[in-house]
């Protein structure tokens, strides 16, 4: 093979690689992320899942001391609202995550002390803070797409019907000025 060629080989090869790293950096997150969303259920609805075990992966590695909870979001139509108690004595957490897996919000127990969460998050479009949202936590989602996730540690078997029916009472929906469309969900 001539040096011609050779480099040729090279450079052509070194493109593919390029063009596979790329599309693995940049599409692979946002694949991953639209195939969890699509099994999650309905957009802007709470979905509780069962306590996890050795057949459950609707969370990458779960861990059996933890429950979850996720809303998937769509905000095509506006800012979400989402309300949260906190359960006492526990370890809590929510978290958001855009559309290609990467999380632009996080907050725990400690953080809130003891409050319940109130946030709204509101589209990548929206530049502005809406009106009557004082009180709130307000963020700005990077997509239009993405998830919030809440996780409760179940300190002591004992506690789990009353961690249970705290975490129960999470709800996501549509913001509208102060009142919300969907809810809760099963």
């Amino acid at each position: 093979m001539s040096a011609r060629e050779w480099t040729g080989w090279f450079a052509a090869t070194l493109a593919v690689a390029i063009a596979v790293h790329l599309a693995s950096v940049w599409y692979t997150p946002h694949a991953i992320m639209q195939v969890v969303l699509s099994r999650m259920g309905a957009p802007n609805t709470v979905h509780f899942q069962k306590r996890p075990d050795e057949h459950t992966r609707g969370v990458v590695r779960p861990s059996p001391d933890l429950l979850y909870s996720a809303c998937p979001f769509d905000l095509s139509n506006g800012a979400l609202e989402v309300k949260a108690p906190v359960p006492p004595d526990t370890y809590w957490s929510a978290s958001a995550f855009d559309a290609d897996t990467n999380n632009f919000f996080a907050i725990n127990d400690r953080t809130v002390g003891g409050q319940p969460l109130e946030l709204i998050i509101l589209p990548p479009a929206q530049r502005s803070e809406p009106p009557h949202i004082a009180g709130r936590l307000v963020v700005h989602s990077p997509t239009v797409r993405g998830l919030v996730l809440f996780r409760t540690l179940v300190n002591d078997d004992k506690n789990l019907a009353r961690i249970d029916a705290v975490r129960r009472q999470a709800t996501c929906g549509m913001w509208m000025a102060g009142r919300m469309g969907a809810s809760s969900g099963g």
